[in-house]
């Protein structure tokens, strides 16, 4: 190919010739082209190029852009999947608080006991557990921003690490108050000492000496001589001997300002100072001291006042 210009001065129309010999014995082909024909092919060459370039920069940008997109796609699929899973783990946890709160009412109410002071433990977990749901059903229907969603689950586990201390504590106090009330229980006095006929109660009488009135602090129960007499309650030997007008008698201190007498005794079988527990044989039934015929004379004080001691004993025997 041969590019040839025609033409000089500034008079004349300048042209190119472009001239393709091929090998051989092919004649020559020519092709004659104008100088303004030129430039602008020139102008879209150069224009072409920049566009090539220009597209090429684009489509990597989109390609680089997509490939970001496509890992923030991810990166959020996870994150809502792992905040799903918090909620649920939030849920499942206020769910078996509000279980264990609601375990320990339900005890101090069968105990008798006072409510919990930490009300506000009680209550927050049920509405927590809505709000954790609440956040589960916006995830799923993207109703609500990621953001919302991650404050509402963090909230959610603040509180439940709120309301942990409040019911472990809540819970340590009803161990111990069922405890008291365990030890309580056990040192009121729940059982007949001895088998036998209740001959005289407790209050104003005519004594048996005299028929005088007098105030009788026990009940007395006629039983053979020798018969066995059991402790009422667990407790501490006080006195075990002649104790006056009430003849061999046991004393037993029982706690929570509990204590029974044993009066009239045949034979003494513990010692001052002796734990005894309930039911355990504390004697033989006699008539010493102040009586007129066998029979145990029982008492119940409550702080060192002697109370009815019907009270205490079962009615089926």
């Amino acid at each position: 190919m041969h590019l040839k210009p025609k033409g000089s001065g500034s008079g004349l129309r300048q042209e190119f010739t472009i001239m393709i010999i091929p090998h051989g014995q092919d004649e020559p082909y020519a092709f004659r082209l104008s100088q303004r024909w030129v430039q602008w092919a020139g102008i879209a060459l150069i224009v072409l190029l920049i566009s090539s370039i220009s597209l090429v920069y684009s489509l990597r940008q989109t390609k680089l852009q997509l490939a970001a997109y496509h890992g923030l796609l991810a990166e959020n699929r996870q994150q809502q999947e792992h905040i799903l899973f918090l909620a649920r783990q939030t849920t499942e946890l206020q769910e078996q608080l509000a279980e264990i709160q609601a375990l320990d009412n339900s005890i101090r109410t069968m105990m008798r006991l006072a409510p919990a002071s930490a009300t506000a433990a009680v209550t927050r977990p049920t509405e927590s557990v809505s709000a954790a749901r609440d956040a589960r059903l916006s995830l799923v229907s993207r109703g609500t921003s990621l953001a919302a969603t991650i404050l509402r689950t963090q909230q959610n586990i603040e509180e439940i690490k709120e309301a942990i201390p409040e019911t472990e504590d809540s819970l340590q106090d009803l161990e111990r108050k069922v405890e008291l009330q365990r030890r309580r229980e056990a040192a009121t006095p729940a059982l007949w000492p001895t088998s036998g006929n209740v001959t005289s109660g407790f209050g104003r009488r005519r004594s048996p000496f005299g028929g005088a009135w007098e105030h009788h602090e026990g009940v007395d129960i006629a039983v053979p001589r020798g018969t066995p007499v059991f402790a009422a309650a667990g407790g501490v030997v006080r006195v075990a001997g002649w104790n006056g007008g009430y003849g061999n008698a046991v004393f037993i201190d029982h706690g929570f300002g509990m204590s029974t007498v044993y009066a009239h005794l045949h034979r003494i079988s513990v010692r001052v100072g002796q734990q005894v527990t309930t039911g355990q044989q504390i004697g033989l039934v006699g008539s010493t001291g102040r009586s007129t015929a066998p029979h145990l004379h029982y008492e119940v004080r409550v702080n060192g006042q002697a109370v009815n001691p019907m009270r205490f004993l079962p009615q089926n025997r």
